[in-house]
C-alpha cells in the first residue's frame, strides 16, 4: 500500500514560500537590471586582454590584483562563443557559484548537525537557511551582485564552515579541506584586506583548542599558504607590471578614496552596525551550544575591521562583513529558536504568501527596470542625449573622476572606450597634493613624487588621445558649485583646465570643439583628427 506523501508543517511551508519569494526578489534587484559599473569594466577590460592587450599595460589600466580579470575571461570568452551578452553570462557564473558554495557549505553544516546533540535538518530548517542563505547572498547584493567584494565572500565561506567543523575535531576528507583551502585563498587575493578573516579565525581556534601552535600546520592552512606562494609566482610571470608599476601608484594615490573619518564610515554603515550590535546582544544572551555562530561572529567583526582600513563608506565593500554577520544571526536564531522549540501557526503560510506578494509588487513598481525586448538600461548622466547620432564603435572618452558615467553609456550604446582608464586614478591625489584646498592630507607626497604623477598622468593622456582618437570627449564641469563629482564633493577642481597646462596636450585639444553642455557635463567633438594617429577601436 503507498504510502501518502508528508504534509509539510506551517513552518516548513512558511519558509518555502519565503525561499521562493526571495527568488523572485533576486531576479528583480540582481539578474534583471544592468551589471554593475565595476562589473562591466572588468568585462570590457577582459575582453581587451583576450584581444591581446597587455594586462596593465597601455590599453588597459586597472588597479586590483589580476585574479578578477582573470575570472573575468570566463564570461567575456563565452560570450565572443555564444553571442551571449557577457554581463548576462557572468551573472550566470556568479548564480552558479552560489549555489555551489552552498552545497559545500550544507554538506559541512550536516557534519556538525551529526556530530552535536542538534536534531537534524528538518524541511522547515534547510527551506529556513534555504530562504536566508538566497536572500544573503543573491538579494542583498543587488546590483553589486558579481563584485569583487561578493566572490570573496563566496569564496572564503566554505572555509569558516571547515573552521567550524574542525573545532568540534570532526574530520574532513583531505580531497575537500584541500580545495575549500585553494578557493579561500583565491577570496584572498581578490581583496587582500580580507586577510584579517582567517588570521581571526585561526587566533579563535588556536585559543579554543588549546592545541598549541601545531594547530596551525593543518592541512588546510599548509595548502592555503603554497596557494598564496603560487599565486605571486603566476602574477611575476604573467602580470609582472602589477608589481612594478601598479601597486606603487595605488600606494601613492588610492589615499585620496578614503578620506573619511570614522565617524563618516559609520554614517555611511549603519545597517552593518545595527547588525553587529543586535549579533552581539544575542550571542551574550543566549551563549550559542554550536561553534559554527561564533566563528561566524568572529569572521564578520574581522571582515567590518578591513571594511574600515578601505576607508571609503562603499556599500559593496560592507557586504563581507554584512554577509557573514547576517548568517552569524540566522544560526544564532536557530539556535534559539530549537532551545525553546519554537513553532509557528497555522496561519504563518498565508502571511507569508501575502508579504511575498506585496514586496514583489512594490518591488517591480519601483525598481526602474524597462521590461522591453531590448532588456535595456536607464543611464541618466551623462545626458544620453550626447550618444543619440553615435554609431557602435565609437571611440568616446569621459574625463571624469566617476566610472558610472564613463563605462555605462560604453556598454549601453556599444561604444569604444576611449582611454586606458575606466576613472582617472590618480588625479584626485594629483589635485588633492598640488592644492589642498579643504584641511589637511591623509598623506603626503614628496614633489618629485607629485611632479612624477602628474608627469605619468598626462603623457597616458596625450597617448590616449592620439591611440584612440575620441571622436567625443565629455568632461565633469567638477569647478561648477552645483557639481560635486565623486571623491572630490570637498573641492572644485576645473579638470579640463588641468590638462591645459600641458602644451602638448593644448596642441590636440586644437583638434576638437565645443559641441553642448547638458546637465554635469560637457562636450567636444572631434573636428580634425591627429595627424599620424592610429586608431585601435
Amino acid at each position: 500500500m503507498p504510502v501518502p506523501p508528508r504534509r509539510l508543517t506551517p513552518a516548513a511551508l512558511t519558509f518555502l514560500i519565503l525561499t521562493l519569494a526571495a527568488c523572485g526578489m533576486a531576479s528583480l534587484l540582481a539578474l534583471l537590471p544592468a551589471a554593475g559599473h565595476d562589473q562591466m569594466w572588468l568585462l570590457y577590460a577582459a575582453r581587451l586582454t583576450l584581444h591581446g592587450a597587455p594586462l596593465y599595460g597601455p590599453q588597459v589600466f586597472e588597479t586590483n590584483p589580476p585574479l578578477i580579470l582573470w575570472l573575468s575571461t570566463v564570461p567575456a570568452a563565452l560570450s565572443s562563443l555564444t553571442h551571449i551578452p557577457d554581463t548576462a553570462l557572468g551573472k550566470l557564473f556568479t548564480i552558479a557559484l552560489i549555489a555551489a558554495i552552498g552545497a559545500v557549505c550544507l554538506n559541512l553544516l550536516r557534519k556538525l548537525r551529526a556530530n552535536s546533540n542538534a536534531a537534524g535538518l528538518t524541511p522547515a530548517v534547510l527551506y529556513a537557511l534555504a530562504f536566508a542563505y538566497i536572500t544573503i547572498f543573491a538579494v542583498m547584493p543587488a546590483r553589486d551582485l558579481g563584485q569583487r567584494d561578493d566572490f570573496l565572500i563566496l569564496f572564503i565561506l566554505p572555509y569558516v564552515f571547515a573552521a567550524a567543523v574542525r573545532a568540534e575535531s570532526i574530520s574532513i576528507p583531505p580531497l575537500q579541506a584541500t580545495l575549500i583551502s585553494i578557493i579561500a585563498l583565491a577570496g584572498v587575493a581578490l581583496k587582500p584586506h580580507q586577510l584579517l578573516i582567517p588570521i581571526a579565525i585561526e587566533l579563535t581556534l588556536l585559543i579554543r583548542r588549546r592545541a598549541g601552535i601545531r594547530t596551525l600546520f593543518r592541512p588546510e592552512i599548509l595548502v592555503m599558504f603554497l596557494s598564496g606562494l603560487a599565486f605571486l609566482a603566476a602574477i611575476k610571470l604573467f602580470a609582472p607590471l602589477y608589481f612594478t608599476t601598479i601597486l606603487p601608484l595605488v600606494g601613492d594615490t588610492y589615499w585620496a578614496y578614503h578620506m573619511l573619518t570614522f565617524a563618516q564610515l559609520l554614517g555611511q554603515s549603519i545597517q552593518l552596525h545595527i547588525l553587529l550590535l543586535i549579533d552581539l546582544a544575542l550571542f551574550f544572551t543566549i551563549r550559542p551550544r554550536q561553534t559554527l555562530p561564533t566563528i561566524l561572529l568572529i569572521a564578520g567583526l574581522a571582515a567590518t575591521l578591513a571594511f574600515y582600513l578601505q576607508g571609503t563608506g562603499w556599500y559593496y565593500q560592507q557586504l563581507p562583513a554584512l554577509s557573514l554577520l547576517s548568517l552569524a544571526l540566522v544560526f544564532l536564531l536557530l539556535d534559539l529558536a530549537e532551545r525553546r522549540q519554537l513553532t509557528l501557526p497555522s496561519s504563518s503560510p498565508t502571511a507569508a504568501a501575502a508579504l511575498a506578494l506585496l514586496a514583489l509588487a512594490l518591488t517591480t513598481h519601483f525598481m526602474d527596470y524597462p521590461f522591453t525586448a531590448a532588456r535595456s538600461f536607464p543611464v541618466d548622466s551623462p545626458d544620453p542625449s550626447f550618444f543619440t547620432n553615435l554609431a557602435p564603435g565609437t571611440p568616446v572618452m569621459t574625463i571624469a573622476p566617476n566610472i558610472d558615467a564613463t563605462i555605462q553609456p560604453i556598454f549601453k550604446y556599444h561604444l569604444t572606450l576611449a582611454q586606458r582608464y575606466p576613472t582617472f586614478l590618480m588625479l584626485p591625489a594629483i589635485l588633492r597634493s598640488e592644492d589642498p584646498q579643504s584641511g589637511p592630507l591623509t598623506k603626503h607626497l614628496s614633489p618629485t613624487r607629485i611632479a612624477e604623477l602628474d608627469y605619468i598622468q598626462r603623457t597616458d593622456m596625450i597617448e590616449d588621445l592620439h591611440r584612440w582618437q575620441p571622436r567625443l570627449i565629455l568632461v565633469q564641469r567638477c569647478q561648477d558649485p552645483a557639481v560635486h563629482c565623486q571623491v572630490l564633493e570637498d573641492r572644485h577642481d576645473d579638470l579640463l583646465a588641468w590638462f591645459l597646462r600641458d602644451p602638448i596636450f593644448v596642441k590636440l585639444w586644437k583638434n576638437y570643439a565645443f559641441s553642448a553642455s547638458r546637465g554635469e557635463f560637457d562636450a567636444y567633438t572631434l573636428t580634425t583628427p591627429s595627424p599620424g594617429a592610429a586608431s585601435t577601436h
